[in-house]
């Protein structure tokens, strides 16, 4: 079987028979008030989002393997992203969790953060494990090397969603968190281009937790007045599983572009 048809399989795997599961399970999440309005850590019950997020961890690293065997890393983690966006587009936004609610969810949220690091971390992992990608040409690297990469990539990537996320919208936060994912991961392999690809999801792993602490560091007691004013801070507006879900849709983009690039400069050069 070719390489396009197993990748276009691969994909379809993840969007179309993982991914409404783990949409299932997010959507099964209760708010304060009984409704939808639920994330992870903030809702009627944690313990059962902490098995939901379980849940959705186990299906996104089954579609990263799947995809990482098919057609590589950047198939893997764009698979693995496609099931994160289901959970994603099902959980709660936050200007109608403070509606309903009307306190400050950063506590949980920073927690929650943390937790989905943790998750795109552990992912990455196993992938790699169970789906060994092709050799990487930087496997002798400096870690000075890729942490400057990395923080370059860090900054670029938050940048760029601060101006993408103006509205608490699904489609805008998820969209800003892929685009800060496609220009992070081209910042930090073109700032070293013999970084490894797949330590690029230290940049969502990150955000997912630096969001919401910046958020509630900048809005302070003032958080709620800033949510019903529309004038948070961007980033806040950018839930933990959004991160993961548009950074890994955006990340694959970008490293197939920097590459892309980065041979065509080798090839005029030859």
């Amino acid at each position: 079987m070719s390489r396009p048809i197993r990748t276009l399989l691969a994909l379809a795997f993840a969007f179309l028979v993982l991914g409404p599961v783990a949409g299932l399970l997010v959507g099964s999440l209760r708010g304060t008030d009984g409704g939808t309005q639920a994330t992870l850590f903030v809702g009627q019950s944690p313990v059962q989002g902490v098995l939901a997020g379980l849940g959705v961890f186990v299906l996104a690293t089954v579609a990263g393997i799947v995809g990482g065997r098919a057609a590589g890393l950047n198939i893997a983690l764009m698979s693995a992203g496609l099931v994160f966006s289901w959970a994603a587009w099902l959980s709660g936004r936050i200007d109608e969790i403070v509606e309903v609610s009307r306190v400050s969810p950063m506590q949980p949220l920073i927690a929650e953060g943390a937790f989905v690091a943790l998750m795109l971390v552990g992912m990455v992992a196993l992938t790699r494990r169970f789906a060994p990608f092709e050799p990487d040409p930087e496997t002798e690297v400096g870690p000075s090397a890729v942490a400057v990469a990395l923080v370059a990539g860090l900054a670029i990537s938050s940048a760029a969603a601060w101006l993408i996320a103006i509205e608490p919208l699904k489609g805008q936060t998820i969209g800003a968190a892929a685009v800060a994912g496609l220009v992070g991961a081209a910042t930090a392999r073109l700032v070293f281009l013999r970084l490894p690809g797949w330590t690029v999801i230290a940049l969502p792993a990150a955000l997912a937790i630096l969001g919401p602490l910046a958020t509630q560091a900048i809005a302070g007691d003032g958080y709620v007045r800033d949510v019903f004013g529309q004038t948070l801070f961007h980033l806040g507006w950018i839930m933990p599983m959004d991160w993961a879900a548009g950074a890994l849709i955006g990340i694959p983009i970008g490293l197939a572009w920097t590459d892309s690039v980065i041979e065509q400069q080798l090839d005029r050069s030859a």
